[in-house]
């Protein structure tokens, strides 16, 4: 029997197919662009191939969002269906993809029949969220109930990560010139973190892998890991670095069978560049 809620998420959440498919999670992809060539992100483009792609590209490749006509026409089929809609969706102060969900649920017959959740967040901190929903609506929860519960649990979505290069976040307008600047001339590395409000912020500036790693130790025990979730260590072409924070984990307690990893998304991976890694987990309340 299909669920009466059915939740729609984007290509930036970074969840295997296999478990989207599992829970019948509708996914619209947002576009990446390269050398003038758009492709849907994880559809049309693998991660692999995005990868390969930008590195043998001259300039960095751009994203774009799904359209509110695309949206729409997921959304009105899905209610066609009978079913209502629940989109959970990256954060609106990171893309203006959320925005054109709205829109389309304005568009459709009886919007009052679909949901959008802003998660302020993105990558597995979104796709999280997105397994959160899809728990609840198999338990039969309102709409309204799991707009409440995700609100609350958002507040304690922990990503920290660091990055090769700042240039790829300034060109995306994620963070401002003065920090591009700063970690231009010093040649540092940046540890940074995606706040409550959705906004990348600096945690350290560190010199070094060693330091680096002390750091991103200091904000795990600064805000301790909840074990009853899983931790994510996501990476963009960067997979040597992910047995260290494996190693920090358990380190910190973590079971090694909570702990998986993953490439991220191209979308994602425009604005972070090659080299950028970081953990995802939710903290104590």
């Amino acid at each position: 029997m299909p669920l009466m809620l059915r939740i729609v998420t984007d290509s930036t959440c970074d969840l295997p197919n296999s478990l989207l498919e599992e829970h019948n999670v509708t996914v619209i992809p947002l576009n990446v662009i390269i050398d003038g060539q758009t492709y849907a992100d994880g559809i049309e483009l693998s991660h692999a191939e995005f990868y390969a792609k930008m590195a043998a590209s001259k300039q960095l490749p751009t994203t774009s969002q799904p359209s509110p006509a695309k949206f729409r026409d997921v959304f009105q089929k899905i209610l066609d269906a009978g079913d209502d809609v629940f989109y959970v969706g990256l954060s609106s102060t990171l893309s203006g993809t959320l925005q054109a969900a709205k829109i389309a649920r304005d568009l459709v017959e009886s919007p009052e029949r679909v949901t959008i959740h802003d998660t302020l967040s993105a990558t597995y901190a979104e796709g999280m969220l997105v397994m959160q929903a899809v728990k609840l609506a198999e338990e039969g929860r309102t709409a309204g109930e799991i707009q409440a519960e995700l609100t609350e649990l958002r507040k304690r979505q922990e990503l920290v990560f660091s990055v090769d290069t700042l240039e790829n976040l300034r060109k995306g307008g994620r963070i401002n010139n003065l920090s591009f600047l700063f970690g231009s001339l010093l040649n540092i590395k940046p540890i940074l973190h995606l706040d409550y409000e959705g906004v990348v912020q600096a945690f350290d500036k560190v010199r070094g892998k060693k330091n680096a790693i002390l750091a991103v130790k200091r904000f795990l025990t600064e805000r301790p890991i909840d074990m009853e979730f899983p931790v994510a260590i996501g990476h963009t072409s960067d997979q040597g670095t992910v047995q260290v924070w494996r190693e920090l984990l358990t380190e910190l307690g973590v079971k090694v069978s909570n702990i998986f990893d993953f490439e991220l998304s191209g979308v994602i991976g425009t604005h972070v560049g090659k080299g950028a890694n970081g953990i995802i987990y939710f903290s104590k309340a």
